[in-house]
């Protein structure tokens, strides 16, 4: 009713003034909005649905408001108004959803005392420093109802904030005014909840690029637009910086760090937080992801530069998250650093977040010990792409990768050996950019994005390049036939494509391309089939720039780094004359081919058994870049065929290790659960070898009696575990008997993959040999 009123609304508002003061409210001088608008927020709170009219029966409750509310209104209300062009309006906000804030800040803020100070160098809304505001209150409090007093002091004296937009700024000071009423035991009387002003005291409007940095240790003052050292610093900064921005990173990067990507400004942000840091400073900061695969030398130093410095480091990747993380689906990257749980400094700590349908519907992430792994940081010396295949990847896939690596020499060498090179083609570019004469490229056939079909052989019916300007034409050698010929962007079966050329052909920058001599034909027609098999796919996704990450396609450099045997030895090996045989087929291979094709790649390369099946099921991880692909990796697994495959994998790595001494064999049992079940259980049980020449048998299908819970009951009773205490969440479980291992993980069919079955094969190895499994 107050809102109907202009004079009562002012009244309002001068009370609200008066009464809480602070930066909560603007001043005396501003003007009330127009009344319509008051209407509509008098409408709004009597609970009228705006279009109709009608009233509804539950209007809206604001006994608590969430801060991700608070964010979300301002991110769509700044977004609004760059869209609308408006001079001065900053790029696209987006809020940090509460998750990932919990996320990080779970993890920086584990066994602190509640003293300490937080910086957020682009606060945006508030979400971070709200939420650390309730934590540090919390623990100062013991766990028991906080004080005002201790409630303001955290406030005021540990919670800082600096960003580049003013309204951003004051919507953060109104967030942490509204958190610090909702943690008050008792807000009343009204006039002792009066607040101090946070603006130009805690919270900065100012360019995180250009604030002064108080170089001695102490009280984080910002008195006169300074800041000092934090013990935690936290945020999720802009990706990228134009402008002036981007002229501090230059002046930061030809300093001391070098610490620059030309993907973006991430990790030169982060080189910039540690001007606010101590030597125990902890960080918990969300960057691109993209900035952590790059293969230039620059993207390369730079991040070996963070690591070192802010060792031990642990990495998040959260690019299976991107159809709800953001509203622009970019990828993520978590740094985590100083963490006591962080392990040692000279490790790295990788951990990938799967996709999964719950944690799309709820906005959590599913995290299993599975999905974490630890290396020493001097493996990723010499070999930058180890950092991605951490995340892509598990051990198995680690030394499959270090093995063809380190036997064979990447393809752009191969290439030099006889005389080519691999080339990004023609870049037509916009109208107002075509000022360079490609009128020498006339009336040759065009091969553009999309014309490399399933089979190994460039079409005759190419569409004519008529141009005679283009932004990068290249040189005309580069088109000359015999051409090899391989498109950026993978096919949704996960498989690159690649072909080869007869005839002179131009090829736009969605192809790379490399101009063979005339005498070394078949060479083309053998790198063709390689980078068509599962190899290939396996390799690219363990090790590309992009692909896996932001986008579904493969850099110039990713191609150059594939390994290859040596292409003339090759060629004259009855392996080699069978892929060329391969690689000359006009026709579309069909699944039968594809997998005649992967096991003559694998025997070219020497791979064993247990290689293939990393190689193959990197194929099938690769195809969960798309849509269809995620959905196929969550399903439930069969436990008929892919648990029994999984057991049958196992049982013969385990097979492998027994067969020295040659006394005892391994039997699997699959549990013929129904295929709603949640969970999927395998036994393997250790039994004397009656004959020495006996084959190994196919793990059975066993149909147990009762339900899942009654299943879960005996086989814990047996084992004298109570498995109810450990099947928490998506954690999959190893419980050992006296000769046996019982294994229970969730259903989805990523949890029962080959690999999966080497991998666990290990760690039972592992585990038997050390006594944990005991």
């Amino acid at each position: 009713a107050i809102l109907r009123k202009r004079n009562a609304t002012k009244h309002l508002f001068d009370w609200l003034r008066d009464t809480f003061n602070g930066d909560m409210f603007p001043s005396k001088n501003s003007p009330l909005p127009e009344a319509k608008y008051l209407r509509k927020v008098a409408d709004f709170l009597d609970g009228v649905e705006p279009e109709s009219g009608q009233r509804t029966l539950f209007p809206y409750q604001f006994d608590v408001i969430p801060v991700e509310m608070i964010s979300s209104i301002y991110e769509q209300f700044a977004n609004a108004e760059s869209r609308s062009g408006g001079a001065g309006t900053k790029p696209d906000v987006f809020y940090t959803r509460l998750s990932l804030v919990s996320l990080i800040l779970d993890e920086v803020m584990d066994g602190l005392e509640g003293t300490e100070t937080v910086l957020d160098l682009t606060c945006g809304s508030g979400v971070f420093l709200v939420e650390a505001l309730r934590r540090l209150v919390d623990l100062r409090s013991g766990g028991k109802k906080p004080s005002r007093k201790t409630i303001r002091s955290v406030l005021h004296e540990q919670i800082y904030g600096v960003d580049i937009s003013k309204p951003a700024v004051h919507v953060a000071a109104f967030s942490l005014y509204l958190a610090a009423l909702e943690l008050d035991p008792d807000p009343k009387p009204p006039h002792a909840l009066k607040f101090e002003p946070l603006i130009d005291r805690t919270l900065i409007d100012g360019d995180a690029w250009s604030i002064e940095n108080v170089p001695e240790s102490g009280h984080p003052s910002t008195m006169g637009g300074k800041l000092g050292k934090f013990d935690i610093i936290v945020g999720n900064p802009p990706w990228s910086y134009p402008g002036k921005a981007a002229q501090n990173t230059e002046r930061s990067d030809a300093g001391k760090s070098g610490a620059h990507s030309p993907r973006g400004q991430s990790l030169a942000f982060v080189d910039r937080t540690m001007e606010f840091s101590t030597e125990k400073t902890r960080f918990g900061l969300v960057l691109s992801a993209v900035n952590f695969f790059g293969r230039s030398q620059p993207a390369m130093g730079a991040l070996r530069y963070i690591i070192e410095k802010l060792s031990p480091i642990t990495l998040i990747n959260l690019s299976h998250q991107t159809d709800w993380l953001f509203r622009a689906r970019m990828p993520a990257m978590v740094l985590l650093s100083k963490n006591r749980r962080l392990g040692r400094a000279e490790e790295i700590t990788a951990v990938q977040v799967p996709w999964s349908s719950a944690g799309t519907r709820t906005h959590t992430f599913n995290i299993s010990r599975e999905d974490i792994i630890t290396i020493p940081r001097a493996e990723l010396e010499g070999r930058p792409w180890f950092l991605k295949a951490m995340f892509f990847g598990l051990r198995r896939d680690l030394a499959l990768l270090d093995n063809v690596t380190s036997r064979y020499d990447p393809l752009d060498c191969q290439l030099q050996r006889i005389g080519a090179e691999l080339r990004s083609g023609l870049t037509a570019g916009a109208a107002g950019n075509r000022s360079r004469e490609s009128s020498f490229l006339t009336g040759m056939p065009l091969l553009a994005k999309g014309h490399i079909g399933s089979s190994f052989v460039v079409s005759n019916n190419l569409p004519i390049y008529e141009d005679n300007k283009a932004q990068w034409p290249r040189k005309l050698s580069i088109y000359r036939a015999p051409l090899l010929l391989i498109e950026g962007f993978i096919a949704n079966n996960g498989l690159p494509r690649a072909a080869v050329a007869t005839r002179d052909t131009v090829f736009t920058d969605a192809i790379k391309g490399a101009a063979l001599p005339s005498t070394e034909i078949d060479i083309a027609y053998m790198l063709a089939a390689i980078l068509k098999s599962a190899l290939a796919s396996w390799f690219f996704l363990m090790t590309a720039s992009i692909f896996g990450l932001s986008m579904r396609h493969l850099l110039l450099n990713d191609i150059e780094h594939m390994p290859v045997p040596d292409l003339k030895g090759a060629k004259r090996s009855d392996i080699g004359r069978r892929l060329i045989a391969t690689g000359r087929r006009s026709h579309e291979l069909s699944d039968a081919d594809l997998r005649t094709l992967d096991e003559d790649v694998f025997d070219l390369y020497g791979l064993d058994s247990a290689d293939r099946i990393v190689v193959r099921d990197g194929l099938f991880r690769a195809r969960w870049q798309w849509k269809s692909g995620r959905l196929e990796s969550a399903a439930a697994a069969c436990p008929g065929t892919h648990v029994r495959d999984y057991a049958r994998v196992f049982v013969a790595a385990i097979d492998v290790w027994l067969s020295a001494a040659n006394r005892h064999r391994m039997r699997g049992e699959v549990f013929n659960l129904p295929q709603s079940a949640p969970l999927r259980i395998v036994r393997f049980v250790l039994e004397e070898k009656k004959s020495a020449t006996r084959a190994a048998e196919s793990p059975e299908i066993v149909s147990p009696d009762g339900s899942l819970r009654q299943v879960l009951d005996r086989i814990g009773e047996r084992l004298d575990v109570r498995l109810g205490d450990y099947l928490i969440g998506q954690r999959a479980l190893r419980i050992y008997g006296p000769d046996e291992v019982v294994i229970v993980k969730p259903a989805a069919r990523r949890h029962w993959m080959g690999v999966s079955a080497l991998e666990d094969a290990d760690a039972v190895l592992v585990e038997s040999i050390s006594g944990i499994g005991t």
